[in-house]
């Protein structure tokens, strides 16, 4: 006996019965009632569930709200901008991305073009795959001048991973595709 095939058999069977009481495959008849008929008062509507985001809109945002973020800490210096939208692990990547900024004596106006695509998510963790494109410039650390400046256009693939903690999506760790 092919057990293989009777299994397959067996779980679209199933898989056709729980379709069918999902629904509501009853056999009573539809027509009306003549006391469904005569009684013409409207029947109470239950409350619209209210939309949910959805999940990819969701991510993104909070994707782009940690790019946000990300800027205003190498502008100003200051990686702790983004420690509500980071793990320890990528807040890290930012104080080292800070220190190098510091070290050198500038700051950055980060000016980027994002493209980026939920490749992959479930309740509690996504990842985001972004082309972007980075036209982001020194500027001095105390006057933040210039406030327009040439970037050189290269284009950086990154893949972002997030998990969701306490309700909020956070960037835990970024690579840089080679």
């Amino acid at each position: 006996m092919d057990w293989q095939r009777v299994t397959k058999a067996f779980t679209a069977s199933l898989l056709l019965a729980v379709i069918a009481a999902a629904c509501g495959g009853d056999d009573t008849d539809p027509t009306p009632t003549a006391e469904a008929t005569s009684n013409p008062s409207p029947m109470p509507t239950a409350p619209q569930p209210t939309a949910t985001p959805d999940a990819e809109a969701e991510v993104i945002a909070a994707y782009l709200r940690y790019w946000d973020l990300y800027a205003e800490a190498v502008l100003h210096l200051d990686a702790t901008l983004v420690a509500d939208v980071a793990s320890d692990e990528e807040l890290q990547r930012v104080r080292d991305d800070v220190e190098m900024l510091r070290s050198q004596g500038v700051a950055a106006r980060v000016v980027l073009e994002h493209n980026p695509v939920v490749i992959e998510a479930s309740a509690t963790s996504a990842t985001v795959l972004d082309e972007i494109t980075n036209n982001s410039f020194y500027v001095d650390p105390e006057t933040l001048e210039p406030q327009e400046g040439e970037g050189s256009g290269e284009t950086l693939t990154d893949t972002f991973f997030l998990e969701k903690v306490d309700g909020q999506w956070i960037v835990v760790r970024s690579v840089r595709q080679e």
